[in-house]
Order: structure tokens, then C-alpha cells, then sequence
């Protein structure tokens, strides 16, 4: 089994927040800090270099980078300024980008033209690392996730990418009040999904991290909180929401053992974790650990 990472999203909408944040997870024990790319909060390369600067050792990441919004040769230079900045500690994930109201003006405007941008950009960064061109050039080739849902992705990912992030499964039921990207897979559901990825991954297939992001619920009664939940995901069973890898929910001897499960069965090795603070995530990562300890290769 490879080594299990773990992400932690901090407060987009401030800095102060954001730096804090960072510190905290660095030394509660996360491999990654990221932060999200939306409308109205920090633009995420500018923030993480006042993460940079404050932190040693975590790697910095835009999870994941609206690359609809972003010009894919300019962002390649602001990247790489944050890479040197970060002295070779940035990750990058990209995605096409959702069209919110407050965005969809600024973006391409159809779903094709939005793929052919992350398309592009997945392009620009790799260029970038051998011919810089007018960024100042990456510290070492940077780790590269790619996130997504329908199959051009997938394809995408399997060629190009270090790391595929799950975004939705398809097909994707529509729920009253719950946006898409909100809607939760089901265990059977992935694991189709990741095979064909893998298919198309071909030789790439075991070298392809797979990652996937979650709220963490911890709690002394599952029962009762798989039965709240199902009030909102009631397209699935509570033992659906329990098994959905993009949920974990349960005591802590429970999350930890879903999160290797998944690891051994589904392959996913990189979780962003969500909770209001990484303190108390930190019994999580030590408990996975001690669980694998051995084990991982």
C-alpha cells in the first residue's frame, strides 16, 4: 500500500485566518495546506504565499485551481513564483471550474471550451518545467492533481496527472437543494469509476494517486448521525452515506478504519479533510498511521 497524504482546506477569506490555519496544520501533522479557488475569497496563489512564508515543511496547494478563470501562461508564472517562494513545496490541482452566477460571465461558456482551458493549462504547467518561457521556472517539476467527473477527465488525469482527485461520480442524481457538486457517491459507484480510470491509465494505473476530499464527523453515536445525514443525502441509505468515500462520519477507531479501507480497496491514499479545525483532525492522521505502520510500501 503507498503512504496515505492528508489535507487540510484553511479560511479563504482571510489571511490572518489562513496563516493561522496553516501553522496549526503543519503541526497537527497534515502533509498538505490547501486552499479553494472561489468568488469572492482570496485568490488562492496571492494567499499562499503569506502561507509560504509562515510555514517550513507542509506543501501548499490551490484545491483545486478554477483554471476557467485563469490564463493558462500567466498562472504558470505566478505558480512557479510561488514554488520558489515556497522552495519547491507547492502542489497544483486543477479543475475546470463550476459556472456560478457571480463567475460564469468571466469564464468560458461552454463545457467544452472550459475543458479545452484545464486541458491547456495541464499543458502550459508541464511546458513550463523543461522551458520556463516568462514564468521564472518551477523549483523541481511540481506535483500535478487533476479533478474532475465526466470522462474526458478521467482520460485527461490518466495521461497527464500525478494524482486524480474525485469531484462526482456519475451519473450525478439531481437532489432538491443540493448543488452537484454537493451530492455524494455511493461505495459500488467508485469503484467502477476508479477502474476505468485505471483502464485508461494503463501502465500509469498504480503509479496514479487517487485522492478525494470529506467532512469528518466524529462522534459517539454513528447511528444517530448517519440518520441526520440521510435527512439531506436521502438518495442513499445511511450504510451508503457510512460507505461513501466522500464522507466520514463515526467514532474514531470507525474513520480511521474507513480510511483504509478505502486505501485498500479503492485505492484512494490522499484525503482533504474538513473540519472547523485541524486540532482536533490530528487523532485521525495518528491513527491511520498507527494502523499502517508496516504496511505501506
Amino acid at each position: 500500500m503507498t503512504e496515505f497524504r492528508f489535507g487540510f482546506s484553511g479560511n479563504a477569506f482571510d489571511v490572518e485566518q489562513l496563516v493561522d490555519d496553516a501553522v496549526r496544520a503543519e503541526r497537527a501533522g497534515f502533509d498538505v495546506f490547501q486552499i479553494i479557488d472561489f468568488a469572492g475569497a482570496l485568490s488562492p496563489v496571492v494567499a499562499l504565499a503569506a502561507v509560504a512564508r509562515a510555514t517550513t515543511t507542509i506543501r501548499l496547494s490551490p484545491f483545486v485551481l478554477n483554471t476557467a478563470l485563469w490564463n493558462p501562461a500567466t498562472i504558470c508564472r505566478d505558480l512557479a513564483t510561488l514554488d520558489r517562494i515556497s522552495n519547491g513545496r507547492l502542489e497544483i490541482a486543477l479543475g475546470s471550474g463550476i459556472a456560478v452566477p457571480d463567475t460564469r460571465r468571466l469564464m468560458p461558456q461552454t463545457r467544452d471550451e472550459r475543458f479545452e482551458r484545464l486541458r491547456d493549462t495541464a499543458a502550459a504547467i508541464k511546458a513550463a518545467v523543461t522551458e520556463p518561457g516568462i514564468s521564472p521556472g518551477f523549483v523541481k517539476p511540481p506535483r500535478l492533481a487533476i479533478a474532475g467527473t465526466v470522462d474526458r477527465v478521467l482520460k485527461l488525469a490518466a495521461e497527464e496527472a500525478d494524482t486524480f482527485l474525485i469531484a462526482s461520480v456519475p451519473p450525478v442524481p439531481k437532489v432538491d437543494g443540493l448543488e452537484s457538486y454537493a451530492v455524494i457517491p455511493d461505495r459500488a459507484a467508485t469503484a467502477a469509476y476508479l477502474d476505468r480510470l485505471r483502464d485508461y491509465a494503463g501502465a500509469r494505473a498504480d503509479a496514479l494517486e487517487i485522492g478525494t476530499s470529506a467532512p469528518v464527523t466524529l462522534t459517539g453515536d454513528t447511528e444517530a448521525a448517519l440518520a441526520e445525514l440521510a435527512g439531506t443525502h436521502s438518495y442513499l441509505t445511511p450504510e451508503q452515506i457510512f460507505e461513501s468515500p466522500k464522507m466520514l462520519v463515526g467514532s474514531l477507531d470507525e474513520v480511521a478504519g474507513q480510511i483504509v479501507r478505502r486505501g485498500t480497496e479503492l485505492g484512494i491514499t490522499y484525503h482533504s479533510l474538513r473540519a472547523p479545525t485541524p486540532e482536533e483532525l490530528a487523532p485521525v492522521i495518528d491513527a491511520v498511521k498507527s494502523r499502517t505502520a508496516g504496511r505501506q510500501a
